[in-house]
């Protein structure tokens, strides 16, 4: 029903009214794989994204939109630069190893820039995500989508409890494309300048359900990692499963960086927080007239966020 909704919007012209009232106000998307024909491991929620329709995400967002950089948002979230009309900027949750042998090279081909934000803590212990290790060990069972839901809403004590009883070694994986990247990887990944790194704090912990304490050093911890790591200065953070506060937006300030982003469905707008920016989540199921309805903005007229 919502994908006849979808294609509607498009043959009724909603689409393209929505686009020239939202022209102005750039979009950030938010996606977490790219995978062959279909995902190595259990993917529930369809966020891992077979490779040919990503290139048809791709190519829309080419033809009809203007893809921007980081550092293209940075200018004009923090000085106010002018960004091009329909600006577009993509984003990568999570640093997994499909987005950079998958997605990249798709990306590269429609010369469409990207921020990859990572998780310094499973790239260091070569671990997986625990939500995708939850997926993976519980593949089947019908109820590992509510038992996600009640671990990411729990305090972070008592999810690290639960979890510490859920994996119990051997803590052996697959392997396959939905591990993490490496640090050689994502150096060499970075190299062109096309993508960007990020930081998506130590242990994707929703950091909502973390205490001060816990916040600042998945904050500060991180940005360090990824300064010996990679160089440079990160200052963008995209908080794990867009868990964010004015706590938290204040937390990572303090941490020493600049844009922060959360999955607040909607375009940018010039009155909102830089450590609180939305981003509209793209997965498996958003073909081209679904993405197009999607990005066009008109939802919001619906449900302002």
């Amino acid at each position: 029903m919502r994908r006849l909704a979808y294609v509607g919007a498009r043959a009724l012209g909603i689409n393209a009214v929505a686009r020239a009232a939202f022209r102005n106000r750039p979009l950030v998307l938010c996606m977490h794989g790219v995978c062959g024909e279909r995902a190595d491991v259990p993917d529930p929620d369809g966020m891992h994204i077979p490779a040919a329709r990503f290139d048809e995400q791709v190519g829309f967002l080419a033809r009809h939109y203007q893809p921007v950089s980081l550092t293209d948002v940075r200018r004009s979230v923090l000085d106010g630069s002018s960004l091009p009309r329909r600006a577009v900027l993509v984003t990568f949750d999570d640093g997994y190893r499909n987005v950079v042998r998958h997605g990249l090279p798709v990306l590269r081909r429609h010369g469409v820039p990207c921020v990859l934000f990572v998780v310094t803590g499973a790239i260091d212990e070569e671990r997986w995500l625990w939500t995708a290790e939850l997926e993976w060990r519980r593949a089947g069972d019908p109820g590992v989508a509510t038992l996600k839901r009640s671990l990411k809403a729990a305090p972070a004590p008592e999810r690290r409890r639960a979890l510490a009883t859920e994996f119990t070694p051997p803590l052996t994986y697959p392997q396959c494309d939905n591990s993490v990247v490496g640090w050689s990887e994502l150096r060499a990944a970075a190299r062109d300048g096309l993508v960007a790194v990020g930081s998506h704090a130590v242990h994707h912990e929703p950091l909502t359900t973390c205490s001060p304490d816990e916040v600042r050093a998945e904050l500060v911890d991180s940005r360090r990692r990824l300064g010996e790591e990679l160089g440079g200065d990160v200052d963008a953070v995209a908080y794990p499963d867009g868990a964010a506060s004015d706590a938290v937006a204040a937390a990572a300030r303090d941490a020493g960086y600049s844009l922060g982003f959360t999955t607040a469905a909607r375009h940018v707008r010039s009155s909102d927080d830089p450590l609180l920016l939305p981003r509209l989540l793209v997965g498996a199921a958003d073909d081209p007239p679904v993405l197009a309805a999607r990005l066009a903005g008109w939802q919001e007229w619906l449900r302002p966020v």
